[in-house]
């Protein structure tokens, strides 16, 4: 289950080398059909904080949703599921609203290397009046005021079947998004892009796929791919604030993982991929 900007391209990529098969679709929910059988479900994420910086960072570059949702002008039409889903995605389409910061946030993604058009982003990000610019339904969300665009993403991807919605709507509350968690994340293994060959070769053996000594030591050297054009690491980006503003705004996936601020020195106190 690919969740954006969180080396779910990387994992793709090896996979498809280790065990085959294709890709039927990338950052989808998965369908109802999928949970017949016995599937073991691979989940991918990442320290909150650093997936902002390469969140942003990947817009700079003029690539990503939320970068084309947010610097189009008025009503956006592109990428909305027309195929798929049209009779969904017309609903969506005639109850969402035109775009009326694309200027502000343009100016934003203006230099990948300035920490301080990241944090203008990222406020921007975090507060109500731009919330509708962003899409994907967020703007919605009950539980948008406790959780943030990860979060949200998250929870739709990895406790909810396509099309399935709809107990989301009935979060409001910080204990009501962990519970809903706990009981519906249907994820058998996650993958930390701090340590994704790592955690991918121990979930291929938790799934009983024996992986040749010789393929661990080439996949352990390759360098990532789809990377964007930061050249810092996520602490030059951060002040206090917006550690802080990350650290409630992700709560649930901050101590879910055990994931640390870039100013406390560290990415992750665990030893072990939780599950």
């Amino acid at each position: 289950m690919e969740l954006q900007k969180t080396g779910c391209t990387h994992i793709r990529k090896l996979l498809k080398e280790i065990v085959g098969g294709e890709l039927i679709d990338k950052h989808n929910q998965a369908g109802a059909h999928l949970f017949t059988g016995d599937r073991f479900f691979l989940g991918s994420i990442r320290n909150p904080w650093d997936w902002y910086v390469s969140h942003w960072a990947y817009g700079c570059d003029g690539k990503g949703t939320v970068f084309y949702n947010v610097t189009t002008d008025g009503w956006r039409g592109r990428g909305r599921g027309w195929k798929k889903h049209p009779m969904q995605t017309l609903a969506e389409f005639l109850q969402s609203r035109p775009n009326r910061h694309a200027d502000q946030w343009r100016r934003t993604y203006r230099d990948a290397n300035d920490p301080g058009a990241f944090r203008q982003w990222l406020h921007m990000l975090h507060d109500p009046t731009y919330w509708p610019d962003i899409g994907e339904g967020y703007w919605k969300w009950p539980a948008n005021r406790v959780a943030g665009l990860l979060t949200w993403r998250y929870m739709k991807l990895f406790t909810c079947r396509e099309g399935g919605l709809g107990a989301l709507k009935s979060i409001v509350t910080p204990e009501q998004l962990a519970a809903h968690e706990s009981r519906h994340c249907f994820i058998d293994a996650f993958i930390r892009n701090e340590r994704l060959e790592s955690d991918l070769l121990d979930a291929l053996a938790r799934a009983d796929i024996a992986v040749p000594p010789a393929t661990v030591e080439e996949i352990r050297m390759r360098p990532k791919t789809n990377t964007s054009s930061k050249k810092h690491g996520a602490q030059f980006y951060y002040d206090a604030a917006t550690e802080a503003l990350i650290a409630e705004r992700e709560k649930l996936i901050v101590e879910k993982f055990g994931y640390l601020a870039p100013g406390a020195g560290a990415c992750d106190r665990r030893a072990t991929a939780p599950v």
